[in-house]
């Protein structure tokens, strides 16, 4: 039996070693091992939270940390002639992945708008430091925006872009928050959060990119049998609301338009007729309304 104070408890970094606690990202596997002395034909029992790691009993353990939270380490050699040393201990702290929080002004622009990006984080970091790598890929028409960049901390962007292209382009934001660890090195990389915004090359644009169709015949040949309004993507507050001649709702759509207009109302079929429609963006713009002939 190993005398106190001879077996040593350390976990094995890529770096190197270090003493307990121990701090570890949630899905990490880290290498724990114990200085046997001379008694090399020891055997070792490893618990973790009170229960027995099965299938070990060497003087090393490799574990995959899962769930977050602090977790008691264990370990007790046991000599080739029975004896049981001391139950050595140690706390890991399995620290929660960083989180990042990101909300849009708006996502679809006109030449020379701006959007305000906003930046928040939702999460208490109990050791190292919150910190997120900004990724900024903009197709070659767009000018305007932010470089590429690492931050200590939420910094909310305002970005005013522009559109020298013919057609719409994008740019495409992508945050991953990480921790700095207290040796300065980054560890527990979070979920990557994207956001795309859209340019118009116009000054003057929203309904340029609505493509809404004035006709429509749900006779079930499979053809114009719903009524698609191309561009709704662009927005995605978009409602939509259709009256008969006589100025009564017969169908109006969830926000988004997610299953376009079939010519029913309330499960019975329209007849044939002109029909108004109000469409609402819900972006500060104004409304559009117009007709829509259904024909059969």
């Amino acid at each position: 039996m190993i005398a106190f104070g001879i077996l040593h408890f350390i976990c094995l970094r890529s770096a190197g070693q270090m003493t307990m606690p121990d701090h570890v990202c949630p899905g990490q596997t880290k290498h724990y091992y114990v200085n046997p002395g001379r008694l090399t034909a020891s055997t070792y029992t490893w618990w973790i939270d009170g229960r027995i790691v099965p299938g070990t009993n060497t003087a090393e353990l490799f574990h995959t940390w899962d769930s977050s939270g602090t977790h008691l380490l264990e370990v007790q050699e046991t000599s080739p002639n029975g004896c049981t040393g001391l139950r050595i201990s140690g706390l890991i702290l399995v620290i929660p992945r960083p989180e990042i929080q990101i909300t849009v002004s708006d996502t679809l622009l006109c030449n020379g708008e701006h959007a305000v990006i906003h930046v928040k984080n939702p999460t208490v970091v109990s050791w190292g430091k919150w910190m997120y790598d900004l990724d900024v890929e903009a197709e070659p028409e767009i000018s305007g925006h932010t470089a590429s960049n690492t931050y200590s901390s939420p910094t909310d962007l305002c970005e005013i872009l522009f559109n020298r292209g013919r057609e719409i382009h994008k740019i495409v934001y992508t945050f991953v928050p990480f921790i700095l660890n207290d040796k300065g090195e980054r560890c527990c990389e979070g979920k990557e959060v994207k956001i795309t915004v859209w340019i118009h090359p116009g000054f003057k644009c929203r309904e340029d990119l609505l493509n809404i169709p004035n006709a429509f015949s749900p006779n079930g040949d499979g053809i114009n049998d719903v009524w698609n309004i191309i561009g709704k993507e662009f927005f995605p507050g978009i409602e939509v609301t259709i009256y008969n001649r006589w100025g009564q709702v017969v169908w109006k759509s969830a926000r988004g338009y997610p299953v376009p207009w079939d010519g029913r109302s309330r499960g019975k079929t329209l007849p044939v007729d002109s029909y108004h429609y109000l469409i609402e963006l819900h972006d500060g713009t104004r409304s559009i309304i117009g007709n829509v002939t259904l024909l059969r």
